[in-house]
């Protein structure tokens, strides 16, 4: 199931720039950037514990107190990007509950994948 709505993203994002609002680009700017982090982190812990032989406790501890700080950074993230969208009376970026992990986490990886493949071919 999908998390993330390309149509309110889209959305917020053309009514925040029709008002010129830079702080408000900045807030979208950096809950993406928590969104990228998380997946970030998750993507390098896996591929770390998947080419050690065998991964210690403290290789596991550090991994996972890494992720659970980025999840718990785009799970705010989440609920301040969906408030923004309110005040722009916009439909919710977010259409999971935050209250389950797991549907933040598939958010994140949703949109990050939309912004690599939608992404700008500038040179």
């Amino acid at each position: 199931m999908a998390y993330f709505s390309q149509a309110a993203y889209e959305t917020l994002l053309q009514k925040v720039r029709a008002a010129d609002a830079a702080d408000d680009l900045q807030i979208i700017r950096d809950a993406s950037d928590d969104f990228m982090q998380y997946v970030r982190v998750v993507s390098e812990g896996e591929s770390r514990l998947n080419t050690t032989v065998s991964p210690d406790r403290s290789m596991v501890g550090d991994y996972d107190a890494k992720r659970h700080n980025a999840h718990e950074n785009a799970i705010s993230s989440v609920s301040v990007l969906n408030r923004l969208a309110a005040m722009y009376e916009t439909d919710p970026v977010y259409t999971g509950d935050t209250a389950e992990r797991h549907q933040v986490a598939s958010f994140c990886l949703e949109l990050v994948s939309f912004l690599f493949v939608n992404r700008r071919k500038v040179l």
